[in-house]
């Protein structure tokens, strides 16, 4: 199978990628957060830094399943693998946005942003969709 769109499907697949990741490292914040309820030093350094290192991971792997999959369409390996990595840096980049959301507005710009990343994640994901089906 393949795409008469590889530009479009590949592009649509980055953005997929990266929404996907920064939502999946995003939820880890926002779930730390309520498991603080205000107060860091409710939850140990320990457990944060677990919860952040393993939300860390997810949304990596988030990012290069997500794209990796939506590029399926593409028959070479390699340029559906540069878009996978390429989509790492967009989630780290996306999930870099979440820190001043917290430091503004707390919990609730954590949670509006998450919302945020996962519209945007399924918008990308129906575009990547649609450029692979031309």
């Amino acid at each position: 199978m393949t795409t008469s769109d590889p530009v479009g499907t590949a592009v649509a697949s980055i953005g997929a990628g990266a929404t996907s990741g920064a939502a999946v490292m995003t939820a880890g914040v926002f779930v730390l957060r309520i498991a603080q309820a205000g107060d860091p030093a409710a939850v140990a350094a320990s457990a944060g830094a677990t919860v952040i290192g393993v939300s860390l991971f997810l949304g990596i792997v988030a990012a290069v399943a997500s794209a990796w999959w939506r590029t399926r369409v593409i028959d070479d390996r390699w340029r559906r693998g540069v878009a996978a990595a390429v989509s790492v840096f967009g989630a780290a980049l996306l999930a870099l946005i979440a820190t001043p959301a917290d430091l503004v507005a707390g919990r609730l710009g954590l949670g509006l942003y998450l919302t945020v990343l996962l519209a945007a994640a399924v918008l990308t994901h129906l575009a990547a969709m649609r450029a692979a089906a031309r």
